[in-house]
């Protein structure tokens, strides 16, 4: 699964938690860009590296389903020249 995400909060990406458990349960990786770079989060990293959890439950704009956010230190993958 491959997401971007358009701002930091306190240094971390937030996703949006059935994307988490869907990643968890099928064993895919998430790629998450951000101002263009990339991390790369395997399930055991969607499950060991979570920081924080928010507090409040949002309703998707879209009419799609409400989430919580889940976040994680942004840290990018290092490329290699």
């Amino acid at each position: 699964m491959e997401k971007e995400v358009k701002k930091l909060y306190k240094g971390c990406i937030e996703l949006r938690d059935y994307d988490v458990n869907s990643c968890i349960k099928r064993n895919e990786t998430i790629k998450v860009r951000f101002e263009g770079h990339v991390m790369t989060l395997s399930p055991e990293d969607l499950s060991n590296k979570l920081v924080s959890t928010s507090k409040t439950t949002f309703q998707s704009k879209m009419g799609g389903k409400s989430y919580k956010l889940l976040a994680y230190d942004w840290a990018p993958d290092e490329v290699e020249l």
